[in-house]
């Protein structure tokens, strides 16, 4: 008789389910498996048995290896995964309230899964994960016919550990990077909000290359006194183009802005931060005549026409 013996210490209702799922594609093909149930003190232990061979009692056993290793390499991506996700935030950054950490944890997630994507990408990352720890279950199992889950994953998937916590260190510094524009984005709204506005409406030419152009509502390029200050400020040190468009906007205050922008700019890091400034004072538009007009390379710094 081929039997393979399962042992946790906790999580066994989802290993028995998992297994009852694989089992009964066998039972079509008249295979039964018969699963025990015994304890040994702190842990719990499934005994799987092939009640009828199918043919030899190699594939009976190649059968039986393959069934369990998918069960428990299901269990372990879909509901270890995230246990070892949250045990290793309350670990290593304690630190953090219990809803700060629950945001790392679901960003760790996401990581994983090669970022914020389609679902079918994260599909693919979570079944690429399923094959190498099912890979090695598979290797364990045709020279041992007992496992113990904990001791595994601990000794066995040592490298998936490390990924699973290198996860969560870059989730945490995205987490903090997040955290500092948020903070640096409400100090700016609130410059904003408290002083006086210097313009009623700007018009923001914004171009995939990297280019931007202020106009009001004439479609003029803005000259002002305070974005002649402001450039001459701004020359003088290394900015990018997305720090020079806010810091212009900022020193402008206009009680109205719309964003002229092509699609492929639609969401960039300038817009977001300008979104967050301004809030309700910013309308977008992507369908305008000034949306696709290109913008020309000018040296007048009143023009506010500049590139990286």
């Amino acid at each position: 008789m081929q039997a393979i013996t399962i042992g946790t210490a906790e999580g066994i209702e989802d290993i028995r389910q998992r297994l009852d799922d694989e089992f009964r594609f066998l039972q079509g093909e008249g295979v039964n498996i018969r699963i025990g149930q015994s304890n040994r003190g702190s842990f719990t232990f499934l005994d799987c048995c092939v009640d009828s061979d199918p043919g030899t009692p190699s594939q009976a056993g190649n059968l039986l290896r393959h069934y369990v290793a998918s069960a428990l390499s299901d269990v372990i991506v879909e509901k270890w995964e995230q246990e070892l996700i949250r045990r290793t935030i309350r670990g290593s950054y304690y630190y953090f309230s219990h809803d700060e950490q629950g945001q790392i944890a679901e960003q760790t997630g996401r990581l994983l899964s090669a970022g914020a994507g389609p679902v079918e990408t994260d599909q693919l990352y979570k079944v690429t994960r399923k094959a190498q720890i099912l890979h090695r279950l598979r290797d364990y199992l045709e020279n041992a016919d007992e496992l113990v889950l904990e001791g595994f994953v601990t000794f066995r998937l040592r490298d998936y550990i490390e990924e699973v916590e290198d996860a969560v260190d870059r989730a945490v510094d995205d987490f903090l990077m997040e955290r500092e524009y948020k903070e640096f984005v409400r100090l700016l709204k609130y410059f904003v909000d408290v002083q006086e506005p210097r313009m009623d409406h700007v018009h923001v030419l914004i171009r995939p290359e990297g280019s931007f152009k202020l106009v009001d509502d004439q479609g003029c390029a803005i000259r002002s006194e305070y974005l002649e200050e402001f450039v001459v400020e701004m020359v003088e040190s290394e900015v990018n183009y997305e720090d020079l468009l806010i810091s212009a906007l900022i020193t402008l205050a206009p009680r109205a802005v719309t964003v002229h922008a092509v699609p492929s700019v639609e969401r960039d890091e300038s817009i977001e931060t300008i979104l967050g400034v301004f809030d309700e004072r910013v309308t977008m538009c992507y369908g305008c005549e000034s949306c696709s007009l290109p913008l020309p390379l000018s040296s007048d710094s009143s023009q506010m026409t500049l590139g990286h």
